[in-house]
């Protein structure tokens, strides 16, 4: 009832009919028309921004007709708490009474199932009342409330890639190799899983007789874990690693980290780059068998070149805490780019160079790799 005589009270000359390109046909108060924008002030929905191309037609309505439309449907409509015709409007906190019933009156909004907020039809409220590309309304309701939805895996969010490269180093001999790498990835707006493992199957011949051949297995695996803390550039991290290479004396190390970093530049399309610091645990066994506290630092560098092609840089040191002359650097550096014969694959190059500062007795202390081949993203 109140409805019905509010409709009446508030209808004035400035009561318009909008009809739009779709068949719908909006009912409220002029309030506005300019830069392409029709602004209505909706008796249930609020404040109402329209793309005036959208728009084919604003005529007048008189008292009569607002009176007749609003009694009709105060009689018809039920009286329904957050609920308008089947679904539920969390933003919406009073009794609400539809204005219209008619099959072609965007009145009658409320009797529409409403798909998700973003949809390219209807939108939920935004106090900025722009409009988004593609869209017909944005509406402005009178009551917000702060809404909690579910944390949820998107299959979506999941990205991998694996790859098959020959391969050529030189470090303690010269090898010709197989490397084959795999790679899963998971990351929303706060917080990114990688998980990554390398694989080297090696032929060697001895530098200084020329004789021989050794196959030689050289893997390494990681896990990291980003938090970000937002809405700030900082994140927390961890991140654990496994590493098995026959030609140093270690044979098998198992390393763990934890601490902080920061994203001086955060954007996929152009320019990444993040440092971290931490600290944490070696410990290696096979070879030798020590236990020794970790530092950890690193920079990673990834820039967008084209749409095709991208470049990443990184490099980590991992310091041993306890005696500062020995420590361990990684760097790596890729290069890729798409290729249109096939989507998700792309040729791939790349370097890695292990530095350990005191080796064992018959090995270097680089260890120099280089790649190419071909890598799949799915």
């Amino acid at each position: 009832m109140w409805l019905a005589i509010f409709a009446c009270t508030t209808a004035h000359a400035d009561e318009v009919s909008v009809t739009l390109q779709s068949g719908e046909v909006i009912r409220g108060t002029l309030i506005s028309e300019a830069n392409g924008v029709v602004a209505i002030k909706h008796a249930i929905l609020g404040d109402l921004k329209i793309n005036r191309a959208m728009i084919t037609n604003i005529a007048p309505i008189t008292n009569a007709q607002v009176t007749t439309t609003a009694s009709a449907s105060t009689a018809a409509a039920p009286r329904n708490k957050h609920i308008l015709s089947g679904f539920t409007n969390p933003y919406i906190d009073t009794d609400l009474t539809p204005v219209s019933t008619a099959p072609n009156d965007s009145d009658a909004l409320a009797s529409r199932s409403i798909p998700h907020a973003g949809s390219s039809r209807f939108f939920y409220n935004d106090s900025t009342g722009a409009l988004d590309h593609g869209s017909l309304l944005r509406t402005q309701p009178a009551h917000v409330e702060p809404a909690v939805e579910p944390i949820a895996t998107n299959p979506s969010d999941w990205k991998a890639q694996i790859e098959l490269n020959a391969t050529f180093v030189s470090a303690d001999n010269t090898q010709l190799d197989l490397r084959t790498a795999a790679q899963a990835l998971r990351e929303t707006d706060d917080d990114r899983f990688k998980a990554y493992a390398e694989y080297y199957l090696r032929t060697l011949s001895s530098s200084c007789s020329g004789i021989g051949n050794v196959t030689d297995n050289n893997l390494l695996t990681n896990i990291t874990y980003d938090r970000f803390l937002n809405p700030t550039k900082w994140l927390w991290f961890s991140k654990g690693q496994y590493q098995y290479d026959a030609n140093q004396g270690w044979e098998n190390r198992i390393q763990g980290w934890g601490g902080m970093g920061y994203r001086f530049f955060d954007d996929p399309t152009s320019l990444l780059l993040t440092g971290k610091l931490g600290v944490g645990a070696t410990h290696e066994f096979g070879g030798v068998d020590t236990t020794q506290p970790s530092g950890y630092a690193e920079i990673a560098l990834g820039w967008q070149i084209s749409e095709r092609q991208k470049l990443s840089l990184s490099t980590y040191i991992a310091p041993d805490l306890s005696n500062f002359e020995n420590y361990f650097v990684q760097t790596r550096f890729e290069w890729s780019m798409k290729l249109d014969i096939f989507s998700g694959l792309s040729l791939i190059t790349g370097l890695r160079n292990d530095y350990q500062s005191q080796p064992n007795s018959n090995s270097s202390g680089n260890d120099f790799r280089g790649y190419a081949g071909l890598k799949l993203e799915f």
